[in-house]
């Protein structure tokens, strides 16, 4: 029932990702007019802190991998990204996450903000390297590294939300061991 839930909870976070353009879009706007700088462009990724989550805290690998799998096909889906991309990504990330979790905890917002921002910028760096790659577009990931830190800022602003919806659903254990009472 957790597997659906937190499958369930990528689903509504990758719905609501792919529309904070809308909101995104002004207020980068006027950054941009306030700070003088050229636009910037940076939309948080919802579905990695939940990633980095299940790398950190799910302590079966199979359902931890399978289900950022699903939640990286699912990016793919909706977001028209080539089938296997963020697929790849998520899993690659997971994985990586799971390393660190074994020297890191993420227990206070500031190190889940940090862990997001630092895997946001892996993320980031992982997507560029294969569309240099395999795209079809050489001239893309050039146009798209100025995007990286603020995608990585704004991930990480989102962080410590994603980590408190992701421990709800997942687990009782982590709720009991917190002090609050089990019913």
């Amino acid at each position: 029932m957790r597997t659906l839930g937190l499958i369930g909870m990528g689903i509504l976070l990758t719905l609501i990702q792919g529309n904070l353009y809308r909101l995104f879009g002004p207020i980068n706007r006027l950054l941009s007019s306030l700070t003088g700088v050229g636009e910037i462009n940076g939309t948080p990724s919802l579905v990695l802190p939940l990633v980095i989550y299940l790398g950190v805290h799910e302590l079966s690998m199979p359902r931890g991998a399978l289900i950022a799998f699903v939640l990286g096909y699912l990016i793919d889906v909706f977001a028209g990204a080539p089938l296997g991309l963020f697929a790849f990504v998520l899993v690659s990330v997971w994985w990586l996450s799971r390393i660190a979790g074994v020297r890191l905890t993420a227990q206070t917002k500031l190190t889940q903000m940090s862990l997001a921002f630092f895997f946001a910028l892996i993320e980031a760096g992982i997507v560029l390297m294969l569309l240099a790659i395999f795209g079809a577009d050489a001239h893309r990931p050039v146009e798209l590294v100025g995007i990286a830190v603020p995608h990585a800022l704004s991930t990480a602003l989102f962080a410590p939300f994603v980590f408190a919806m992701a421990q709800r659903i997942h687990g009782g254990a982590g709720a009991g061991a917190a002090g609050s009472p089990s019913t």
